[in-house]
């Protein structure tokens, strides 16, 4: 099963422009995007101890350049906490003066509070003993402070994003709420003429932040948001030979995919082993889809279309699919 700290290092760095002009709108102008971004997250997992390493799944240090000189770089520390934490203000703190022990360069962070404990979204840590007084004061962004009209309101990526996590503060909600909430958010990426590539990996993070409790439910949504993509354009006679080619490689996968839920379920517990099912039959779908359209003459380029694959990833399968036979 993907875990919520997968998607968000992974959106983060899909999106790290937008995430970086949407929570420091004051300072944006002052970073040289064209100059690109650093991730130094292996590096950060040395700085901790092991403990602190193995719960800071859903951090990230980001090395960025300034508009005002050629070796002026500075420091993102980026934390997305899900869950309460009564230290989490003093390990703010401890990766700063690790952080700064290191590299001995300008850093600022930010804490995104994606869980609805509100008491636990501090933005500061203090230390005071005979005298000696130390105040550590970091950005912080809580998603329950935030509406979901605020978020869709921006036309900032980065808020769909947010706004698709937001999602995950609502406790026992129905499936068809979910359905309705996820489609209207892919919905308006596609009205909004995002391209192929955004819509893709943005549909992912919908797709595995919160899941159905019916598996028949995920695989609902699949079909819907087919339709979507479908009713982006009309389709030619290659979107048509693609649109079927991808049809039967989904129908093959999902169903075996429904299969393996089913024994899953038997094994592990009904919900867990039918997510993974669906998760398994989803990544199968991908498979059938790619041996189904080597055999139609479609390029790997429109592959990695089709199945919301890179091209690495699809030359992968490929080479998999050639080793079977």
């Amino acid at each position: 099963m993907v875990g919520r700290d997968t998607l968000w290092k992974g959106i983060i760095e899909d999106f790290i422009d937008d995430m970086l002009r949407f929570f420091f709108p004051e300072n944006a102008a002052l970073i040289d995007f064209d100059r690109g971004f650093e991730f130094l997250d292996k590096e950060l997992e040395q700085l901790l101890p092991t403990s602190d390493a193995q719960l800071r799944r859903a951090d990230k240090l980001i090395k960025a350049w300034h508009k005002s000189g050629e070796e002026h770089w500075f420091l993102f520390h980026v934390e997305v906490q899900g869950y309460p934490d009564p230290v989490f203000a003093k390990r703010m703190f401890q990766s700063a003066y690790r952080i700064q022990d290191r590299y001995e360069r300008p850093i600022t962070a930010l804490a995104i509070y994606t869980d609805s404990q509100k008491k636990f979204h501090v933005n500061e840590y203090r230390y005071e003993f005979w005298g000696t007084e130390i105040i550590y004061r970091f950005n912080a962004f809580a998603l329950p402070d935030h509406s979901p009209e605020e978020l869709a309101a921006s036309d900032n990526v980065f808020a769909i994003v947010l706004e698709a996590a937001r999602m995950g503060l609502r406790r026992s909600v129905k499936d068809d709420v979910i359905m309705n909430m996820k489609l209207s958010i892919v919905r308006r990426l596609v009205e909004r003429g995002y391209d192929t590539n955004t819509v893709r990996k943005l549909s992912n993070f919908i797709r595995y932040y919160v899941h159905f409790a019916e598996l028949e439910n995920s695989v609902k949504f699949e079909k819907e948001l087919d339709l979507i993509y479908k009713n982006r354009k009309s389709m030619g006679i290659e979107e048509a030979i693609l649109a079927e080619v991808k049809e039967v490689g989904l129908k093959e996968g999902l169903e075996k995919g429904l299969e393996k839920g089913l024994e899953k379920g038997l094994e592990k517990g009904r919900q867990e082993g039918r997510q993974e099912g669906l998760e398994g039959g989803i990544q199968l779908a991908k498979r059938h889809i790619i041996a189904n359209g080597l055999k139609n003459g479609i390029s790997e380029d429109l592959l990695a279309t089709l199945t919301d694959l890179s091209l690495e990833e699809v030359r992968a399968i490929i080479q998999s699919l050639k080793e079977a036979n």
